[in-house]
Formats: C-alpha cells, sequence, structure tokens
C-alpha cells in the first residue's frame, strides 16, 4: 500500500440501513397497499386517469398487468436512488464528491469514508482540472458535473435492458475527486498512485472491519434485508468490484471539445421548462469525452485490458501532446461516454466467461433481483384480488391498467415513472438548470 499502513477501527460497529437506500432499494411484499391518490397528476395522462376498471381481468389482461407491476418495481427503485444523496451531491465537486486518499508522509494513513459507497462499482470517474480553482469547476457551454452524472445514470440502465442490479450499493461508477494538493496540478501518474491507495485502503476495510447492519426501521419494507449478524462489509456482501482496480475514467478540463458541434445552453426560465432542458442535454451530453486510463493494477483479470478494439473501430479521439505521451507508459485512450460505458460492458461480460466465480455472482444477483419482483408483483395481485379492494382499489394495479390500456393504443400512461425504464430523457435530479 505505497509503503503506507492503513488504521482499521477494530471495534464492531451497527451500521442503520435506510429503506430505499443503495443497499435496499427494492420494495417488499405487503399484506395490503394504499389506493391510488394525486389522479390528476400531471404526469397521468388523463384519458386513461378517468376511467373506471372492469373486474375481473381477463387472463389476457392479467399478463399484461403483471407486466407492468415488474415494470413499476424497478421503476420505484431507480426513481428513488437518484434522489440518495450518493447520487444527488456525491456527483458535484463542490458539495459533497468523495476525495480519494491524500499521500502522506507519515506511516499511518487515516481515511474513513462511508466505505459503503466505494463497494460494489466497476470503476472510478475522476473528475479533475477546471482552472486554478478546480472545486469550483468553472464548467462551460452548460457542462456540470451532475449532467454528466445523469448521462451515465440514464446510459447504465440503457445497457441492462432498464434493468440493472441495484442492491447492495451496485453502481457504475464512484464519482471521486483528487485532494486539494493534488488537483490544481494533477497528472496521469498522480492519479494513478492516488487510485491505487484508494484501492488499497478500501479493500483492506471492507475485508477487515466487522459491523452488524440493522434496518432504521423494524418493519422495513426495503429488499434485500440486511443480516444483522456481525461479519465483514465483504461477507454482507459489499466488496471492491473485479475492474475497480484495473480501469478508471478522468472527466478533465476536454470533456467537451473545443469546438463543440451542440450550442449552448439555451436560455430557458419559467416554470416547468426543465424537460426543454432536457432536451437540449440528450444532445450536448453524448459529447462529452473521457480518458479511459489502464491502471496496470490487472494481473488478477483473465488477461490484460486492451483498447484495441477501441482503435479499430474508430472510436477513439485524438489525445493532447502530454497524454500522448503518457499513453506508451500507462495506456491511455480519449473516447465519448457512450462507447467508454460500453467498453468497460463488453470487459466484464469477458471476465464473467473467463472466470465462473464472476459469473456464478453476478447470476446470483440477478435471480435475486427477479426473485424479489416476482414475489412483490404476486402479493400485490393477491391484495387487490381482494372483492372489497378490486383493481381501482390498489394504487399499483390502478396504475399497471391505465399502462395497459394506454399501451394498447400506442401511449404513455405515467410520463414521470415510465421514462426511467423506457429510456426517454432522464434528467430530472434537483438543480438541473
Amino acid at each position: 500500500m505505497d509503503s503506507h499502513e492503513l488504521q482499521i477501527t477494530s471495534e464492531t460497529r451497527d451500521i442503520i440501513i435506510d429503506s430505499n437506500s443503495p443497499f435496499s432499494p427494492y420494495m417488499l411484499p405487503q399484506d395490503s397497499y394504499p389506493g391510488p391518490t394525486h389522479l390528476d397528476d400531471m404526469d397521468f395522462n388523463q384519458t386513461y386517469a378517468a376511467r373506471v376498471a372492469s373486474t375481473p381481468l381477463t387472463p389476457e389482461e392479467l399478463g399484461l398487468v403483471r407486466g407492468h407491476l415488474r415494470d413499476i418495481f424497478h421503476e420505484e427503485a431507480s426513481t428513488l436512488l437518484r434522489c440518495d444523496r450518493s447520487f444527488l451531491t456525491g456527483w458535484t465537486r463542490h458539495l459533497e464528491m468523495a476525495s480519494a486518499p491524500q499521500h502522506q508522509d507519515s506511516g499511518t494513513m487515516h481515511w474513513f469514508p462511508n466505505i459503503c459507497d466505494y463497494a460494489n462499482k466497476q470503476t472510478a470517474v475522476y473528475f479533475v482540472g477546471g482552472g486554478p480553482k478546480p472545486d469550483s469547476v468553472g464548467h462551460h457551454h452548460g457542462y456540470m458535473d451532475y449532467r454528466l452524472g445523469c448521462y451515465i445514470y440514464r446510459t447504465w440502465h440503457v445497457l441492462h435492458g432498464g434493468r440493472p442490479n441495484l442492491q447492495r450499493q451496485h453502481f457504475f461508477a464512484k464519482a471521486l475527486r483528487l485532494p486539494k494538493s493534488e488537483a490544481a496540478s494533477w497528472s496521469i501518474p498522480g492519479l494513478v498512485a492516488a487510485h491505487r491507495r484508494l484501492c488499497d485502503a478500501a479493500a483492506a476495510r471492507l475485508g477487515s472491519e466487522v459491523v452488524r447492519l440493522r434496518c432504521a426501521d423494524t418493519a422495513s419494507d426495503a429488499f434485500p434485508q440486511p443480516v444483522g449478524t456481525a461479519q465483514t462489509w465483504r461477507e454482507h456482501g459489499l466488496s471492491l468490484a473485479h475492474l475497480f482496480r484495473a480501469v478508471v475514467l478522468v472527466a478533465d478540463e476536454h470533456v467537451l471539445p473545443a469546438e463543440c458541434p451542440v450550442l449552448p445552453v439555451p436560455d430557458i426560465s419559467g416554470h416547468n421548462q426543465h424537460w426543454r432542458v432536457a432536451e437540449w442535454l440528450e444532445w450536448l451530453m453524448p459529447e462529452c469525452s473521457v480518458l479511459i486510463v489502464r491502471t496496470g493494477d490487472d494481473a488478477h483479470l483473465s488477461r490484460p485490458v486492451s483498447f484495441e478494439r477501441l482503435i479499430r473501430e474508430g472510436k477513439t479521439i485524438p489525445l493532447g501532446v502530454e497524454e500522448s505521451r503518457l499513453a506508451k507508459e500507462f495506456d491511455v485512450v480519449r473516447v465519448k461516454i457512450g462507447p467508454a460505458m460500453r467498453f468497460l460492458l463488453r470487459l466484464q461480460a469477458q471476465e464473467e466467461a473467463a472466470i465462473p466465480s464472476l459469473r456464478q455472482a453476478s447470476a446470483m444477483l440477478t435471480e435475486e433481483r427477479e426473485g424479489a419482483c416476482h414475489a412483490w408483483a404476486e402479493s400485490v395481485l393477491q391484495h387487490a384480488s381482494l372483492k372489497e379492494v378490486g383493481v381501482d382499489g390498489n394504487r399499483f394495479t390502478w396504475e399497471a391498467v391505465r399502462r395497459m390500456w394506454a399501451e394498447r393504443d400506442g401511449d404513455i400512461f405515467n410520463h414521470g415513472l415510465e421514462d426511467e425504464t423506457r429510456l426517454t430523457p432522464l434528467y430530472s435530479w434537483y438543480g438541473l438548470r
């Protein structure tokens, strides 16, 4: 660990896991569910909201409603997680974006962030540059760190068909910045060294610290439920992801090209105008590029990381003079953010194909999520089947039936939530404008 010893606490700590958190993002089955509210919600297509459902549903309708309930199960988790602080403020440098461990001359490294946030992330995105005051993030042309975070969140859903595994902190990346002492004059060698320090420190904590995870509410309806016994973070299912050591992304001062083909942010103001900003961002954010840096810490991979396919397919963007010089030592390419994410997805698939334990772990996550989804949807249908409830007396079946009607007409019923997994503009984080 770069000749530094990490100081690790020895006592067992109790950690409170909130409902709908990145650890437990999904809904558990309940005996009963509330009825629909706010039927005149502006996100609802009123053509269908005003209609009354006939019961019982036909077998064909029941199958369609069951499918829409499964969509709702995933949409609810995705929507709530976007409002979690790890996403909401954790992707902004001047708010709560985490810092990599600082290089220290002393023999002991003191580094105690919320270690959960570092677990089960495929890679790290380092935000660097931005002028003499890096934390002020001197953005231009409408680019902002958290807008890139929105786009990454949305693209990650696209790449997983709208249903990524979210449980136990799983996500594409951890947003990071360099310590202030290193940020002003950052370099690729310095960044790689900082990332190695971070990986060593995080792996040591996840594998050594013993904690008890407890629900904030004993009647929590969130899934998965934490195991209340004292175990290491790793034994609780929180560990450093397979690719995290090997590859990092860097969003630097060249994140947008000098001559961007998309015009600067439009002057849009007024009530409910954020969707016009979202439409503009649909054009701007795919133009963002990042550096993909091979750290050299990939001996645990089935084969060394290679950028040959990206180069062969013409996905790379020319590097600057200094970047080109360092590329020979560290293996660095610049690509747009979409291809960068697809590259890591293919790399993960390649590793899972080569390493049975990785493949099994991924399959178990998917099976766990799908099993939870099935159990929840069936419990909703069971409640709605009660004579005194009916499909219009349960908020979830009420909506699922109207989604079914709208889908038959080639329409959308809930423009607010269905956009999450149907993968239309996803930029409704706070502070969008």
